[in-house]
């Protein structure tokens, strides 16, 4: 096994722990990963949140990215929504950012190499992403409109 191999493995355990501690099976929650990598999806409050393991390439080492989607906007994202998701990634989110993904949903993103990845730390993403998430997705449809992801359901 390489030293990559062995990283990304020891992130698993330690990110398994972490979701145990939470009450969660990580093996119930299990969900489709990238070739090599492993993946969790597990509910923080109202939000979905998505763990995964993602193998280093090159000569990086894997990483550790967490995701909530949030918001979805039935018509697509505009210029002043996009905006304000830059300026509150510059201004008030400390350790998490606003992305998109397939141009119509708001998410939430943390993500760090797993080399000397704790539980401590994994806690801390997820609390991050939990927080914010209940903090922006009643704001933003507030203000841009669209629908929270967890109302889809």
């Amino acid at each position: 096994m390489s030293g990559k191999d062995r990283d990304l493995a020891k992130a698993k355990k330690t990110v398994e722990n972490v979701v145990k501690e939470l009450g969660v099976e990580p093996a119930d929650n299990a969900v489709e990963a990238v070739k090599g990598g492993y993946a969790w999806q597990i509910a923080r409050g109202s939000a979905d949140v998505i763990i995964s393991l993602i193998p280093g390439v090159h000569e990086a080492a894997g990483r550790i990215r967490v995701v909530s989607p949030l918001v979805r906007m039935e018509k697509g994202v505009t210029k002043e929504l996009a905006v304000r998701l830059l300026e509150l990634n510059g201004t008030e989110l400390p350790g998490v950012s606003f992305g998109l993904i397939s141009g119509d949903i708001v998410v939430l993103v943390a993500e760090r190499s797993v080399l000397e990845l704790d539980k401590q730390e994994v806690r801390e993403m997820l609390g991050l992403i939990g927080y914010y998430a209940d903090k922006y997705d009643d704001v933003l449809v507030k203000e841009f409109g669209g629908t929270r992801v967890c109302d889809l359901k």
